[in-house]
């Protein structure tokens, strides 16, 4: 009689407990995939959001880059005429009075001669404008002996380092070798260069010297003059960024020369850095060792 009493109680109280454990894990498992859902839909708008921002970003960098390449290409076509100009004149007296007093001639010789490496390296800088879109050519890499490469640099440079008082300290071993294009490797030390004699002291040396870490070579240009701020330190690879606009309207290149150096050199996997401070900077570029 007990037992028929019993479990039928005990039989509802099993099945009502396991409705309620089971409407509980119910209940936690839609309300855990509720919060998971919820997550995962904030994370995926705040990834869009961020991709629309970065792709905003990036169109405003294109269209600064173009601005300034379409102001600078107007700039260089309208600057041409003057040096031209100049040149034209100055011969034309030369050729109109043979029997010019020397003094005089030797002057409109000088000036005529000035005005037109203006206006090459005015042309030049149409050129540096419209390759550097070129520049994802083949490389031609070889066994390059370092120090001999940089020699030849220096000699080619000589003129513009003797005018400024520069003089370049050499300190790289004479069995350094890398293995590179030594054609666009030149260009890369020849950019770095013109930057050391444009913005040195006068009558400064230019210090070049090597560091090995491991498979690593870093290839080192240091110079003294004015420290160059932090916030320029970070766009001066950037594309037609000029480090000085007062000084590049008349004289300073196309905001060109560093960032083909730093394209040339990613291009045989190495990095470029600049680093200024205490009126020394410093270009390092690393590139990887010929052991």
């Amino acid at each position: 009689m007990r037992d028929e009493i019993f479990w039928p109680s005990l039989k509802n109280f099993i099945f009502w407990s396991m409705a309620v454990v089971a409407a509980a894990v119910i209940l936690l498992v839609f309300v855990f995939t509720e919060r998971n859902t919820a997550k995962i839909r904030q994370e995926a708008r705040e990834s869009m959001d961020s991709m629309k921002e970065e792709q905003k970003r990036q169109a405003q960098v294109i269209e600064d880059e173009m601005r300034r390449k379409d102001d600078l290409i107007a700039y260089l076509a309208h600057d041409l005429k003057t040096p031209l100009t100049s040149v034209i004149g100055y011969l034309s007296l030369l050729d109109e009075a043979p029997d010019m007093p020397g003094e005089q001639r030797g002057k409109y010789l000088h000036t005529a001669l000035s005005k037109a490496e203006r206006l090459e390296g005015l042309i030049n800088e149409f050129f540096d404008i419209t390759r550097y879109n070129l520049q994802k050519m083949p490389l031609e890499k070889r066994r390059v002996n370092l120090c001999a490469l940089l020699v030849q640099v220096t000699e080619e440079l000589y003129p513009a380092l003797e005018k400024h008082g520069n003089e370049v300290e050499n300190e790289v071993d004479e069995e350094e070798y890398i293995y590179a294009d030594p054609e666009k490797m030149a260009r890369v030390f020849n950019n770095l260069l013109k930057n050391g004699a444009a913005y040195s002291d006068r009558d400064t040396p230019i210090k070049i010297w090597t560091q090995r870490t491991g498979e690593e070579i870093a290839i080192i240009f240091e110079n003294t003059g004015v420290t160059i701020p932090g916030e320029k330190l970070e766009m001066i690879f950037d594309k037609f960024f000029r480090l000085d606009d007062a000084r590049g309207a008349q004289t300073g290149g196309s905001g060109l020369g560093l960032a083909i150096a730093k394209e040339i050199v990613s291009q045989h996997g190495g990095s470029i850095a600049a680093y200024s401070e205490e009126r020394i900077t410093r270009f390092e570029v690393r590139l990887p060792a010929w052991c």
